[in-house]
Order: structure tokens, then C-alpha cells, then sequence
């Protein structure tokens, strides 16, 4: 019986060598981090990343996403997470929540949570796609509490450098009249008596009340990050440290390189360092020093909501977050012994909370801000791009009659249940000066998720071209 050369048993063997060959060579994994300060929008993005890619052959609206416009994208489903030690990423529960009615946003992360989705396509270029029909890219995000970011510098840091940043912390009037009541206690502290472990979680318990009260003002430089959320370390000894001002070092003439043994002062040094070695190290290790994609969400709007010295610490607390991870070009040596992140989105979030024409102006004021954290990874050679979106658009652009004139307006729920159409306003370029905010404010809207009718796709803005700009190059 004559057998076709193609199909004769030796050459398929050969075939199937050549497939095993390329597919440990082909780059076929990308591990994303989604990045971002408290309220930026991270459980909202990565439940909409998952139900673009999962609905892209179904009902999602993706024109910019090119794997998918060229017709090659065969499907996407989960899988199972690489870690199984962390939470699932609650991705059904998010979906749940958005399709009730009312719709509700999904709750805010509050531990290490990670996801694993496959991506199957058809191969236009490169070894594989003689050797093989398609390929499976996998892609894995990790979604944790944005506070805890702002750890990382920690480890730069010994405390007496933390305490200089604390001090400066304060020299704003607003964290200062904040702190009023901490300040007050640390007053009444014997830090070189005999270390007292009621005392010390009393004063630690004032400091996390001032940091959570920064919070809500809407500071976002707000550190030791576990203070405000601290997981499975709440009420652990751990916590129980806090700065001390340098006029209490100098009034007291207190030597933080030799403090008396087992005094307050001894303790205090201590568990800071502690922290550090048994916390924050250990989160940067098992996290970030593995990532090779990552999209920053930063929160313009609502910085710009709560004031000058609110906006300013976004931008102190961005410069902070660019310090915490390696950049740099990647290639397949680099990825299996020392990753490095060789792409990088920042995207403006809640782009649907302004009208259309002002979302140019929104991607410029986010530039402005990261003028220079930006100047250092592209000097490292990091491709990187600025947009502003909406993972789950809430709200509709149109135009109303105002004395003849149209205006541009929006049109969704507000947190009152209510259906309102309004004018948000301008959004800045840059910075406005200290005086602006002194003669008016910023009032842009927040939204409730909008109700989904006959779609299990996700309304969005621009999520198809992050999607391309992050994944399009490994899919091809």
C-alpha cells in the first residue's frame, strides 16, 4: 500500500519533534499586572479584560483589537491560576454584581487574587505557523490591594530616612490638622522606658486612624499600606510601629542608631524593620519582579475632585509606584531568569465621567504628571503608550439645547439612583496653580454601572486597544 511522503510515520514523527521544538521556543506566555492606586478602577478593568476576550466572537465591540478584526481569534476560556494559593479573581461575583437590578459596582479588592485565561488563534507569521494551525497564549493577572504598592520603596529606606519623609508628609496644613490627635499622643511617649505593648498599639491605632482619614480626604500617598488594609495581619504586633517627628528626636535627644535595649524607642525601630523583612519584601518577591506587562490605572478626576494637594500627592505617589518594578526590553533569556516589563500602559480611568471632547485634554494632564517617571523607562527602552478609557462605560455622550448652543452633555445614574444629563466641565491640561482651586472646584460625576439588556458583553471605551497594544504582538 503506497503511503504519501507527508503522511508517512517517520515525517509525522519529525512534525511532531518540530512542534515541541517551536513551541518551547515561541514566547507564548505573558504575566500582566494591572496596577493602581485605591479607586483607580482595578476590579472593574480586569473583569471587563476577562468579558472582552471571553464574549470576542460573541457580542463585545473590539474594532481596534487586530487578532480579532483579521478573523483569527478561535477562543478564549479560564483556566486554572498558576498560584493556587491565592483567591480566585472573583470574576463570576463581578459579573453578578453588574447584571443585578439595580446593577452594583464590584467590591474593591481586598487580598492577592489571580486569574488565568488561554488564548487560542491562527498563526500568520513566524516558525509555527508552518509547523502548526494555531497557537495558545496564556495570560495570567494578578489583581492585589493598589495600596500595598507603596510599600515597596520601604525597602530603601531605614527609619530614620522614613521618618525625614513622614516630617515632610506633614508640612502639609491638611495632613497636619489630620494628625492632630496622633501628634498629641506621641507627646505623652517615654520612648526610652521600658517598651510597653498597650502604649505602643494605642499610638499605632491613632496613626492608622490618621492615615485612613487621609484616605478619605483623598491622599493616596499613604504608607505603611497595611495600616489602612491589612489583610491577615490585622491587630499582629507588626503593625504597632509609627514614625516619630525629628523635634520629638531632638527634644528628647533620642539616638536611633543605639536606642536602649527593650525601650519603646528599641521596639518601635524594630517592628519597622520587621515589617519591611517579613511584609513588604516578601510581597515584592513572590510579585512584581515577575511581571512582564503592566497597565497603570490613575484616577485623574477624582484627584482633581478633592483639590490641589490631593492632586499633587497622586503625582508624588506615582513617582513612588514607577520606583517599585523593573523595566526593560525582554527577550526569551530574559523572561526565564530575570523578567523584566517591556511594555507599559497608562490609562486615565473613568474616561465615561467626562464628555468625549475632553478626554484628549485628560490623557494630556495624565503625561503631565508622569513627565518624569516616563523619562527613565524610555531611556530603559520600555515601549509604553498613554490613554484614557472606560473599562465599564456608565454613561451615554450626547448633546443638549443651552440658549441655541449645543452642548456637549452626559447621561447616566448617579449613586441616588437618579437619572441625570449633565456638563462635567473642562478638564485641565496640567496642574492648575494653588490659586484656581482657592476660587472654584472640580465636580466631575461618579456613575452607577449601567443596566445591561439583552448583552453579557461589557459597555466600554477603548478597551479594544489596550487589549491590542498588550497582547497583538504575541498573537501573531
Amino acid at each position: 500500500m503506497h503511503i504519501p511522503i507527508l503522511k508517512h510515520p517517520q515525517i509525522q514523527r519529525a512534525k511532531q519533534t518540530l512542534k515541541l521544538t517551536a513551541s518551547r521556543l515561541v514566547d507564548n506566555h505573558i504575566n500582566l499586572a494591572v496596577t493602581g492606586l485605591s479607586g483607580s478602577g482595578k476590579t472593574a478593568f480586569i473583569t471587563s479584560l476577562v468579558n472582552q476576550l471571553t464574549e470576542a466572537n460573541e457580542q463585545a465591540y473590539l474594532p481596534f483589537f487586530s487578532v480579532l478584526s483579521e478573523q483569527r481569534l478561535i477562543g478564549v476560556r479560564r483556566d486554572v491560576q498558576p498560584n493556587l494559593t491565592f483567591n480566585r479573581f472573583a470574576y463570576e461575583q463581578a459579573m453578578s454584581d453588574l447584571t443585578e437590578s439595580p446593577a452594583k459596582w464590584p467590591a474593591s479588592t481586598t487580598g492577592v487574587s489571580q486569574i488565568r485565561l488561554k488564548i487560542k488563534y491562527r498563526n500568520v507569521k513566524g516558525l509555527s505557523q508552518y509547523l502548526v494551525d494555531d497557537s495558545t497564549l496564556t495570560l495570567d493577572i494578578t489583581d492585589y490591594p493598589g495600596e500595598w504598592l507603596l510599600d515597596l520603596p520601604l525597602l530603601d529606606m531605614n527609619f530614620e530616612q522614613w521618618i525625614v519623609h513622614c516630617d515632610g508628609e506633614l508640612t502639609d496644613t491638611r495632613r497636619a490638622k489630620l494628625a492632630l490627635e496622633f501628634l498629641q499622643a506621641l507627646e505623652n511617649v517615654d520612648f526610652s522606658a521600658k517598651a510597653d505593648e498597650l502604649v505602643l498599639e494605642k499610638v499605632a491605632g491613632l496613626y492608622r486612624q490618621y492615615l485612613q482619614q487621609c484616605q478619605f480626604e483623598g491622599y493616596q500617598l499613604i504608607q505603611p499600606s497595611r495600616f489602612i488594609l491589612p489583610g491577615e495581619l490585622a491587630n499582629a504586633p507588626v503593625l504597632h510601629f509609627f514614625p516619630i517627628p525629628q523635634v520629638l528626636i531632638e527634644n528628647h535627644r533620642l539616638n536611633l542608631s543605639n536606642p536602649p535595649s527593650g525601650s519603646n524607642l528599641a521596639v518601635i525601630i524594630s517592628r519597622f524593620e520587621q515589617y519591611k523583612e517579613a511584609v513588604v519584601k516578601p510581597f515584592y518577591k513572590h510579585h512584581f519582579r515577575h511581571f512582564d506587562r503592566q497597565i497603570i490605572l490613575v484616577d485623574c478626576l477624582s484627584a482633581l475632585n478633592h483639590g490641589h494637594s490631593s492632586f499633587q500627592d497622586l503625582q508624588k505617589a506615582l513617582d513612588w509606584l514607577m520606583r517599585s518594578f523593573q523595566y526593560g526590553p525582554s527577550n526569551i533569556i530574559n523572561r526565564l531568569f530575570e523578567p523584566k516589563i517591556d511594555k507599559l500602559v497608562f490609562a486615565a480611568s473613568k474616561a465615561d465621567h467626562i464628555t468625549p471632547d475632553q478626554q484628549v485634554n485628560l490623557i494630556k494632564l495624565l503625561d503631565n504628571m508622569l513627565r518624569h517617571a516616563r523619562k527613565k523607562i524610555q531611556f530603559d527602552g520600555v515601549v509604553s503608550e498613554s490613554t484614557a478609557i472606560s473599562a465599564i462605560r456608565a454613561s451615554k455622550s450626547g448633546f443638549s439645547k443651552v440658549n441655541g448652543e449645543d452642548i456637549p452633555t452626559l447621561r447616566g445614574v448617579n449613586s441616588n439612583g437618579e437619572l441625570i444629563t449633565l456638563y462635567p466641565g473642562e478638564v485641565p491640561t496640567a496642574c492648575p496653580s494653588l490659586d484656581f482651586w482657592q476660587q472654584q472646584r472640580f465636580e466631575f460625576p461618579k456613575f452607577m454601572p449601567p443596566e445591561l439588556v439583552n448583552s453579557y458583553a461589557l459597555p466600554h471605551i477603548r478597551m479594544d486597544q489596550v487589549l491590542d497594544f498588550l497582547l497583538a504582538d504575541k498573537l501573531r
